[in-house]
């Protein structure tokens, strides 16, 4: 029996679900919670779906978007299994999650595309290889055997978009494309998806991309950005609104690492780290606690600015 048999058994054996993802949610993170939402309900089970950020601006276009919540308040442990997806481990929600699951005991599954996950659980479904959890999911469904509908449909095609960078990267292969195919013929509209996901920006996310792009530092192959607390209250932004400030300094010329740093408190750091070919970024990140894909990771580095860049400078630099 693979693993995928034991999520499944562990879905028919059960009725109350909680489906969650990790913080400061993206495409896949979203995307991949409604689709579970949405298979499980098809087969008759009780579903409450959680992110502790809510749903970004630009991603309200989802279908059934608006039914994630983002507070556990009135959440018991009548909920038979929690599904973690796109999440490297049960930290990823957030503290209220962490809160939450301390206070009582349920059974969790994974599904998850991050070669760092480190679950460990028995009903952890893992494929590195796989261009976004939504595709994972879209083998889960074909497995089941049920239709795939225009929601679902365009759900998974965002997965696919967004951790793809519009089949941009080199996580993209065959399968991605066959996938995506048969989702346009489920309804799917890539043209109305990617507008949505890259053509819909508010102003102040403008605003605030100009102030984090007069932070630019480049230091050899290594490019550094960071937003402030100032900057978001100057801005009236938050922190959804950095999404694709790290991938503009990576496509600089010359560029092989990019680094993004946003203030998460006095001294903390929230640090995106993407790499454009040979540096793997996972393995930095896992030095300071975070964790993800070769060429897309993070973490979070408790000190000053400056600081924060040093040590990540010298961490990059021996690799490069």
């Amino acid at each position: 029996m693979d693993k995928l048999d034991n999520i499944l058994d562990l879905i028919k054996a059960n009725q109350s679900f909680l489906v969650v993802s990790h913080e400061n949610p993206d495409c896949d993170a979203l995307g991949s919670t409604i689709v579970m939402a949405l298979v499980l309900r098809e087969l008759g089970k009780d579903v409450i779906m959680y992110n502790a950020d809510g749903v970004p601006e630009h991603l309200r276009f989802l279908p059934e978007s608006s039914g994630i919540a983002d507070s556990l308040d009135g959440v018991t442990n009548d909920v038979d299994v929690v599904m973690l997806l796109d999440c490297a481990d049960v930290l990823r929600p957030g503290r209220e999650f962490e809160s939450f699951i301390s206070k009582n005991g349920f059974t969790f599954a994974f599904v998850d595309h991050h070669a760092t996950n480190s679950a460990g659980s028995e009903y952890c479904l893992v494929d590195e290889n796989a261009s976004s959890t939504g595709v994972i999911l879209y083998r889960m469904i074909k497995r089941l055997g049920i239709p795939i509908s225009p929601d679902v449909a365009e759900c998974l095609f965002a997965t696919i978009v967004g951790d793809t960078g519009s089949f941009r990267y080199s996580n993209t292969c065959s399968e991605t494309f066959t996938i995506a195919a048969d989702l346009v013929d489920c309804g799917a509209d890539p043209e109305r998806i990617s507008r949505f996901i890259y053509d819909n920006e508010p102003l102040r996310k403008v605003m605030l991309r100009t102030l984090a792009m007069n932070t630019l530092e480049v230091t050899g192959k290594i490019a550094f950005l960071h937003v402030s607390s100032e900057m978001f209250q100057q801005t009236g932004t938050e922190k959804e609104h950095t999404e694709g400030l790290v991938s503009m300094a990576r496509s600089i010329e010359g560029i092989e690492v990019a680094v993004f740093l946003r203030q998460e408190s006095a001294i903390g750091w929230k640090v995106s780290l993407r790499s454009k070919e040979y540096v793997d970024v996972a393995q930095i990140a896992r030095r300071y606690g975070g964790g993800g894909h070769r060429k897309a990771a993070g973490c979070v580095i408790s000190a000053p600015l400056a600081t924060a860049k040093r040590i990540l400078r010298s961490s990059i630099q021996e690799v490069i």
